[in-house]
């Protein structure tokens, strides 16, 4: 699409025939034709083609398109040619900070990439024109703990879109093995980086492809330019290789055969699959085992006799276990496996001592089963793989892959952009809100839409059938394929009914997109790994009837004695008879388990062993006000409770049931380690009640590359989205602002919720009241959708810019790994300020700690809180938990020089930090539970029902004030006259 596309056409009458409507082929046939004739040409296979120039189109082709125009064109392998180019010795570089070393970790020289910043180009003179390898030998810098992310450009161009996100993991391992608590359960090793040289060839970072990436080098000279995305790194060299040969697995028996090897006798080697020696991500971790034959085995506790399952499923993930051989010979390999999440098979890679010992290790497919089964390495007709193996120590490497699934995944996906542009065309002829009785005729307006949906409904069909082909049972995403086939025919056969079909077509794509996602993920959990003779009798996997049900009736039993909401050693009260003298905190944790334990850990290697105090922790429910108060009214308040909601200590503070935190001498000085506005929600009739923990954050978030082709500029103000809007609705795309989110517009007005005695409501002053027209006019005049899914809409590019809070920057991270590096983020649009500044106020949702007064340890409290919310603390936790968990528990701690210390990238720390400066929490006041209820109550009249604005707020201001008279006459805090309050 283009910028000079026409403007959304207005409703015309119902007529199809009138002067209007035989307007639109004029108005709007021209704009589009080009766009259909392009997206017409179906692909082979894929039943939808790219538009040159189109934006939703990736700029640079897959390399699956690539690889294929390769074999077409007759371009092969050179398999003579190996040139080694010393990293130091690089040609050019720019906002790098390079220097080199001559010695890294025991190797050298090496190039020493210091920031995450800029390029460095290397110069190759290529004597044969052919398809090459690229290898690469890095060592992973001190950072931020996460993989290292490059992107590779030769001669100024990206070869193939895969090219944009290449990364070199980091190797992890555990810290030891799992001690034991008190009570007799595993508690799990702590996650420690364990850096070393390795040397990789460039491959897709998702492991869509089983073999690296092929690159077409002409013979003469070229420039390979490789661009800083994330973390520092190490580099000894660049090696342009031949494609490595992996025979098949009849030829390397026939090798066998013809140097003599035997099969050896007697062999049995057991590896605990949860010993791994290294892994490529710190969340692969131990799993507590529930199967009754798990090892190690124990009937009374928790153990950690398993391991993987749903941590180990992303693309490119790999863990290595050590093992030696006892003799020379020809081995099997079996495992104890259980895959019971996935109708289609999932797949590994299987490695022995880093080498792919033949073509059918690539992708060993692992198929559903509900039961723990043993999983012998064997071909189709069930006989077993022979290895190789010199006696002494082995490593042997088992990776995720997609495996046959990733062309079902790359089809979807590209369905998923064809149906996002037919809504987006239809939408720019239509209208987003057409009129249901016009005959629109697309089918002669859009001459090419029926045969692009007709291609669509074969790329479906024929994705469901190889879909169906590899899955033990029709999936939740075959049947969605069907349906999806079955809406786009029912267009096909009515094309008039697609405008009010609008919101199917965008439900269709979503389920689609997260059809395509979970096909990503390949999870399996393991108990052991087996070396042994061929033909050895193996181990029963699979748990009888009897042991299950004894089993079942134990777990049952135990039920009865175990308290399931403590985590780690349990201590008795300060005073018993066991730990007489010993002062004994009751922290309850409105958090998971894994948050829980890391406190609980942290709490017994630091605070216990320097402050003498001894520390019981317990789960609750998160948001659950009901056992905080049924404990402090039945006077068995905790001493402290963390991860409350924001709005909790003011509602409890007005009962009584906390302590005042800013009556300590130096609760001063710990409050400065906090943005001030942090602090606002915990505030009660001038004492404070709780510090903050975490805190969520609003931001823009937009597309790169879709703003960079309508050459638009990401906005810095309100005035600047306003004059946004416009482009982007020319080309058929909305802006996103969260739904009740009324907060930026009355902060950076100057308004305020509340008097600031917080007994009546201040949106009845005029800057309230233009803020409000502000923030409704958003959807009645600039036509911002009153819902949408943000987050699927920003992949498709319907929604290139948005509004949207941590979640949405948690979920791009994390589950939209086809934009990686295309999306940013911003500071929130603000209001230029007389002074010049942009104002950017807003607030954000938090979590806090906060002290009961029943505590009799009041200090030892005290000294809990300063410990838990300090930067070395905080850091440690946000450290662990990301390496336990993944990004998708990234710490977004409350603590600001935490908050740059935690492995964020650094373009995005930076904006949430300009943001910060900004912040500013709603107060928490008596009665003012219904606020927000009574200004959305107020939005709907506007927006849906049409109200004046002004009527709108002053109907919401009397319900406002009307709800906290109410309580504070409960409690008995009455308005004077002034405004003033008194009990």
């Amino acid at each position: 699409m283009r910028k000079d596309r026409c403007k959304p056409a207005r409703k015309p009458g119902r007529k199809a025939h009138t002067a209007a409507a035989l307007l639109i082929p004029l108005l709007a046939g021209v704009a589009l034709s080009w766009g259909w004739a392009a997206l017409a040409q179906a692909q082979p296979g894929t039943g939808a083609g790219a538009e040159e120039g189109d934006i939703f189109r990736l700029k640079e082709r897959p390399y699956a398109d690539v690889l294929a125009d390769y074999e077409a064109q007759g371009r092969t392998a050179v398999p003579d040619v190996d040139i080694t180019v010393p990293a130091w010795r690089y040609a050019a570089t720019h906002a790098a900070d390079v220097r080199v070393d001559e010695e890294v970790a025991g190797e050298g020289p090496a190039l020493v990439w210091a920031n995450e910043e800029g390029w460095v180009e290397w110069e190759v003179q290529v004597p044969k024109s052919g398809l090459y390898n690229i290898e690469l030998r890095y060592y992973p810098l001190p950072g931020r703990r996460a993989s290292i992310q490059r992107d590779l450009e030769i001669d100024g161009e990206y070869p193939f879109v895969e090219a944009k996100k290449l990364i070199f993991e980091r190797t992890w391992r555990d810290a030891g093995p799992p001690v034991t608590d008190n009570r007799g359960d595993h508690v799990r090793p702590r996650q420690v980086e364990a850096p070393m040289w390795r040397t990789v060839r460039l491959q897709d970072a998702d492991a869509m492809h089983d073999r690296p990436f092929l690159f077409y080098l002409s013979a003469g000279r070229h420039r390979l330019r490789m661009g800083g995305v994330r973390e520092p790194v190490a580099i000894q060299y660049l090696r342009i290789c031949p494609e490595e040969h992996i025979p098949a697995y009849g030829d390397v028996l026939k090798e066998y055969r013809r140097l003599g090897y035997e099969p050896v006798r007697d062999a049995f080697v057991k590896i605990q699959a949860e010993d791994a020696t290294l892994k490529s991500d710190p969340t692969i971790r131990r799993e507590y085992g529930e199967d009754p034959l798990s090892e190690p085995i124990s009937h009374d506790h928790r153990l950690l006799s398993e391991f993987g399952g749903l941590r180990w499923r992303r693309g490119g993930q790999f863990v290595s276990w050590k093992f030696s051989a006892p003799k020379t010979g020809l081995y099997q390999i079996a495992m104890r496996i259980w895959q019971p999440w996935s109708h289609e098979p999932i797949y590994r890679e299987v490695r022995i001592d880093g080498k792919v010992p033949f073509q059918e290790m690539l992708q060993v497919a692992f198929h559903e089963d509900p039961a723990w089964r043993m999983q012998v390495l064997a071909d189709s007709r069930g006989e077993p793989y022979l290895f190789y193996l010199e006696e002494g120590e082995h490593t042997l490497t088992m990776i995720v892959k997609v495996g046959p699934i990733a062309p079902v995944i790359r089809n979807m996906e590209e369905v998923q952009r064809t149906l996002s542009m037919v809504g987006r065309e239809v939408i720019m002829l239509t209208g987003s809100n057409p009129d249901p009785n016009m005959e629109w005729e697309l089918d002669r307006q859009l001459p090419d839409l029926v045969p692009t949906l007709e291609g669509v409904v074969r790329t479906l069909e024929a994705t469901y059938q190889d879909l169906v082909r590899v899955s033990t049972k029709p999936s939740s995403v075959a049947n969605n394929l069907k349906m999806v086939a079955s809406q786009v025919n029912s267009m096909i056969r009515n094309p008039d009914s697609i405008p009010t079909r609008i919101e199917q077509l965008a439900n269709s794509q979503a389920s689609l997109g997260q059809g395509a996602l979970g096909l990503r993920n390949h999870p399996l959990q393991m108990d052991y790994i087996l070396i042994t003779s061929p033909g050895a009798r193996l181990p029963r996997a699979t748990a009888t009837i009897m042991e299950q049900l004894a089993h079942g009736v134990r777990e049952f039993l135990r039920s009865f004695r175990r308290d399931y909401s403590g985590v780690g050693s349990t201590f008795r009260e300060a005073g018993g008879a066991a730990d007489a003298g010993e002062t004994v905190l009751n922290v309850w944790i409105a958090r998971g388990r894994d948050w829980a334990e890391i406190i609980k850990d942290l709490m017994e290697e630091d605070f216990t062993p320097s402050t003498g105090v001894r520390v019981n922790v317990n789960i609750m429910p998160a948001g659950d006000i009901r056992a905080l108060l049924l404990s402090a009214v039945a006077g068995h308040a905790p001493d402290i409770a963390m991860g409350v909601d924001a709005n909790f200590p003011v509602e409890f503070a007005i009962r009584g049931a906390l302590e005042p935190l800013d009556g300590f001498p130096d609760y001063e000085e710990v409050t400065k380690r906090f943005r001030p506005g942090a602090l606002i929600p915990f505030r009660y009739r001038g004492a404070d009640y709780a510090l903050p923990e975490e805190q969520n954050f609003t931001m823009l978030f937009y597309r790169k590359d879709i703003l960079g082709e309508l050459e638009l500029e990401p906005p810095r103000t309100w005035d600047d989205v306003y004059g946004l809007m416009s482009t982007l609705h020319q080309n058929g795309l909305d802006f996103y602002y969260p739904y009740g989110l009324f907060t930026p517009f009355l902060f950076q007005r100057g308004g305020d919720y509340y008097t600031p005695d917080g007994l009546r409501s201040a949106l009845d002053a005029p800057e309230a009241l233009a803020a409000f027209k502000e923030w409704t006019e958003l959807y009645t005049s600039y036509k911002v959708p009153t819902i949408a899914n943000f987050y699927m809409r920003m992949r498709t590019g319907e929604m290139p810019i948005g509004v949207a809070d941590y979640s949405t920057y948690v979920l791009l991270s994390t589950a939209a790994p086809e934009i990686t590096g295309w999306w940013e983020m911003r500071p929130m649009p603000g209001r230029v300020m007389p002074d010049g500044k942009i104002d950017r106020s807003t607030g954000g949702s938090s979590r806090a700690v906060m002290m009961f007064g029943q505590s009799r340890h009041k200090e030892a409290a005290w000294e809990l809180i300063k410990w838990w919310t300090s930067t070395e603390i905080q850091v440690r936790f946000g450290t662990e938990l990301e390496a336990l968990l993944g990004v998708e528990a990234r710490w977004n701690s409350a603590n600001v020089e935490a908050l740059k210390e935690l492995p964020w990238p650094r373009r995005d720390i930076e904006a949430v930090l300009e943001q910060w400066d900004w912040f500013r929490e709603q107060p928490v006041v008596l009665g003012g539970y219904y606020t927000s209820r009574h200004i959305l109550n107020a939005w709907n009249r506007v927006v849906l029902e049409g109200w004046n604005p002004r009527e709108a707020l002053e109907q919401a201001v009397e319900d406002i004030d009307r709800e906290l008279r109410k309580k504070q006459e409960e409690f008995g805090v009455f308005v004077t006259g002034n405004g003033g309050g008194t009990e």
